[in-house]
């Protein structure tokens, strides 16, 4: 998610480098009172969170993100006297999900209804948009201009496809210091454990902001990937990666160019973080 090499000559290297050192911009309305975050905390996870099964998957992903430096946990008795002032709760659900137990997601579109009759304006509500919308204007096109590259090939042509996934997408861009905890929530754990709130130190799923500071730097990532494909092979700057893929016999069939070879026709397509290349020789 920081731009180098060739990267650094495209229009949005300046914006994602910013981001890379300085945090994605967050900026989610004045501050909850105490009694606000107090009131979310009691409120705790969503009640799909709660099952034996999703208990397991929270304890398990709450461990791994802290290894990897994506969150710290933080138990509420040791802050709720003197709360970090970005501070803002939000329940967490558990959906299941194709290739895995479950997906954790944020509901930041929760509205806080107080006991004192009043509401509190979910995270999403309060979101000040900064990011670049233009940076998500093609996601909805992605599909339809593959199957249509699909229906102009040859009857006879072969075609052949691919599909990379970006881990833990959002996780690997952060937010700026201190504004991690406008995304926190509360650990799901058995009755009568101690309130611990997991703060998350990147984007989230769900957040407003989160699709168009992504996809600055995933639509970014695909025009640079046209560049490599539409660059002379012998021009090709040296990458670190290639010994990893230069080992193939079939690595010589490729053709010195994209468009410009006779019979090779691509097209490379983003969506969020699903990177999909076809191509026809």
């Amino acid at each position: 998610m920081c731009p180098t090499g060739q990267a650094l000559g495209h229009p949005a290297a300046q914006l994602l480098q910013e981001y890379a050192h300085m945090g994605c911009p967050v900026r989610t309305g004045r501050p909850w009172t105490r009694d606000m975050m107090e009131e979310a905390v009691q409120r705790g996870p969503h009640q799909s969170a709660l099952t034996p099964e999703a208990l397991e998957h929270f304890a398990a992903e709450a461990k791994a993100k802290v290894e990897k430096g994506q969150a710290k946990l933080v138990y509420w008795d040791d802050i709720k006297d003197n709360p970090p002032p970005e501070l803002k709760i939000t329940p967490v659900a558990a959906i299941r999900h194709k290739s895995k137990a479950y997906r954790t997601i944020l509901d930041l579109s929760y509205r806080l209804r107080l006991k004192n009759g009043g509401v509190v304006k979910s995270v999403n509500d309060m979101t000040e948009k900064v990011a670049p919308q233009g940076s998500i204007d093609q996601i909805g096109e992605s599909l339809s201009r593959i199957i249509y590259a699909f229906a102009e090939t040859d009857d006879d042509a072969k075609i052949f496809m691919a599909k990379w996934d970006i881990k833990d997408g959002f996780w690997r861009m952060g937010g700026e210091e201190g504004q991690e905890y406008n995304f926190a929530y509360v650990l799901p754990q058995p009755p009568g454990h101690p309130v611990i709130l997991v703060i998350p130190t990147s984007l989230q799923m769900g957040w407003v902001e989160s699709p168009p500071l992504f996809c600055a730097a995933s639509e970014t990532a695909r025009d640079i990937v046209e560049e490599y494909i539409e660059t002379q092979v012998s021009l090709l700057p040296a990458h670190k990666f290639s010994k990893h893929v230069m080992t193939s016999d079939t690595i010589q069939e490729l053709p010195e160019t994209g468009e410009e070879a006779a019979g090779f026709h691509y097209i490379v397509e983003v969506y969020f973080d699903d990177f999909n290349s076809s191509w026809t020789m």
